[in-house]
C-alpha cells in the first residue's frame, strides 16, 4: 500500500481504485473533489505511480504552456474516474454495471492501449508508456487498463466498499488474509466507528 500524503490518500490497493477515491463523500450529495486542478491530477499521477517525476515535469511545462489542453485532459480524466466509481460500486452491491459505462471504460482503454510499448526490464521486457511532451493522456491510460484488468480478473470479488454509513463511499481491493476488511482506513473511518461505538456503549 502507497502512503498517504497530506493532499491525497492512496489506501486502495489498486491504482485505478485510489483514482476513483479522489472524491470525498463519494456516495453523499455533496461530494468533495480533490483534484481541483491539472497540476493536482499530474501530482496524484507521480504520487501514485502513474507518472515518474521526469514525465510530470514535462507534461506540467506542456499543460502551462497549453491551458486549454491542460483543462481538456483534465475534465476527461474525472469522466473515466467516474465510470469506474460507478462500475465499482455497482460491483460491490451484486449488481450489474450500467453498460454504457462498460463501453466508456472499454473505448478509453483501446485508446490507452495504442500508447503501450514494450520496454527493457531486466534479463526481460515489460510492458510500459510512452510519455512524449504532448501526450498529457499519459495521466489516464495507466488508470483505464487497470481498471479493465481488475473487472476482469479474478481479484474482482475482492473489490468493497467502506461501510461508513455517512456516505465515504471509498472503494478498496480486499488484500487481507480474512478477508472481511470493512473500511478506507482504520485510521479514518474505521477509527471514527469504533468511537461511536464506545460512545453508544458507555451511554447505556
Amino acid at each position: 500500500m502507497k502512503a498517504s500524503t497530506a493532499r491525497f490518500s492512496f489506501v486502495a490497493e489498486r491504482v485505478c481504485l485510489d483514482f476513483a477515491n479522489t472524491v470525498d463523500w463519494h456516495a453523499t450529495d455533496h461530494p468533495g473533489e480533490r483534484v481541483q486542478s491539472v497540476t493536482d491530477l499530474l501530482h496524484w499521477s507521480e504520487e501514485a505511480g502513474v507518472l515518474d517525476q521526469a514525465c510530470r515535469q514535462m507534461l506540467t511545462r506542456h499543460a502551462d504552456a497549453h491551458p486549454d489542453q491542460g483543462e481538456a485532459v483534465l475534465r476527461r480524466s474525472r469522466e473515466l474516474r467516474e465510470v469506474i466509481y460507478r462500475i465499482f460500486d455497482a460491483v460491490t452491491r451484486d449488481v450489474t454495471p450500467d453498460p454504457a459505462d462498460l463501453q466508456r471504460l472499454n473505448a478509453a482503454r483501446l485508446e490507452a492501449l495504442q500508447h503501450q510499448t514494450l520496454q527493457p526490464d531486466g534479463t526481460g521486457y515489460e510492458w510500459g508508456w510512452t510519455c512524449a511532451p504532448d501526450d498529457l493522456g499519459r495521466v489516464w491510460w495507466p488508470i483505464a487498463v487497470d481498471a479493465a484488468t481488475l473487472l476482469t480478473s479474478d481479484l474482482l470479488a475482492k473489490v468493497g466498499q467502506c461501510a461508513d454509513d455517512r456516505g465515504c463511499g471509498w472503494l478498496f481491493l480486499d488484500t487481507s488474509k480474512a478477508g472481511r476488511r470493512r473500511w478506507c482506513s482504520m485510521q479514518d473511518c474505521g477509527n471514527r466507528a469504533k468511537a461511536q461505538r464506545y460512545r453508544a456503549n458507555t451511554s447505556r
